[in-house]
């Protein structure tokens, strides 16, 4: 605004703020905040609320204070004046052309799951067989769990069992499993195998490099007809030059105790914080099903 001192005219910059201010107590009989009864005192500033209430209530106060507005005109003359910021302005630029490679590289990882979660039948089902098992196949994290060996296994039951089946799907498209991953695959049979009881699995250590040995952490089987689910667990290596030097594991169906053992609990509720809820490890690791993109 101009102030005029005399026969001078002088520049004088005025701040004007907008603010807004209420008070409120609690209505217990309607569930809201009032300002029935109250008002704001003399005394208000934008830091602090006065209130004259002409009742005894819980009370407080509320304040709205209007938004700067945006000068466009000066932002866009800024852009002028690029070159003396150049260092943060390569730096944001730098930054954002990172951002999206790795947005596209997220979204391909993405992409490719897809491919992981689908259930692929078995390589070896047979045409006749009329009974479907959904298994679930969950390596470990541990440095070089993966393998590239080729992996046999028996299902029983107190009706019977599976017979020595492949774990390599009818379009070969696993033939390696990676560390960490959760592979699912149906298996038919000719019939239902009852409750299921222990499950024999083990493989041929032709793997190359440390691609032989492997950690499996469980298998879970659902027999897709009745629903129900059986768990395996197992959490240990399947290595000649690892744990006991056995390539071969027979695991026993795990009991309500084995599912809620401290251990069990820790290591799976574990997993899946670093696996899917870290924000920067989720990126490479998230799981089958989660309920994220990356």
């Amino acid at each position: 605004g101009n102030m005029e001192v005399g026969a001078n005219t002088a520049n004088t910059s005025y701040t004007l703020l907008i603010l807004v201010s209420g008070c409120r107590y609690w209505d217990e009989d309607n569930n809201t905040w009032s300002s029935e009864g109250c008002r704001v005192g003399p005394l208000t500033t934008k830091y602090r609320t006065q209130c004259f209430c002409d009742h005894l209530t819980s009370f407080g106060a509320d304040a709205v204070v209007a938004p700067n507005t945006i000068d466009f005109t000066n932002v866009w003359a800024k852009f002028n004046r690029l070159g003396e910021n150049a260092a943060v302005f390569s730096t944001v630029i730098t930054l954002l052309g990172l951002y999206v490679i790795l947005l596209i590289v997220l979204r391909h990882m993405d992409k490719k799951d897809l491919i992981k979660w689908g259930a692929l039948p078995l390589e070896d089902n047979l045409p006749t067989d009329s009974y479907h098992y959904l298994v679930t196949v969950q390596t470990g994290i541990k440095k070089g769990s993966g393998t590239d060996s080729r992996i046999r296994f028996i299902v029983s039951g107190e009706d019977g069992d599976s017979g020595v089946r492949k774990l390599i799907d009818v379009d070969n498209k696993r033939k390696h499993l990676p560390r960490g991953s959760i592979f699912n695959y149906v298996m038919s049979v000719d019939g239902c195998l009852g409750p299921l009881t222990f499950l024999r699995i083990w493989h041929d250590n032709s793997g190359k490099g440390q691609n032989k040995s492997w950690y499996l952490d469980n298998v879970q089987i659902n027999d897709l007809q009745t629903g129900e689910k059986f768990t395996f667990l197992c959490d240990r290596w399947l290595a000649v030059e690892m744990d006991d030097g056995s390539v071969d594991r027979i695991l026993p169906v795990a009991g309500i105790d084995d599912l809620i053992a401290f251990k069990q609990l820790f290591t799976s509720s574990a997993r899946k914080k670093l696996s899917n809820d870290h924000l920067w490890i989720s990126l490479f690791s998230r799981p089958a099903r989660s309920n994220f993109t990356r």
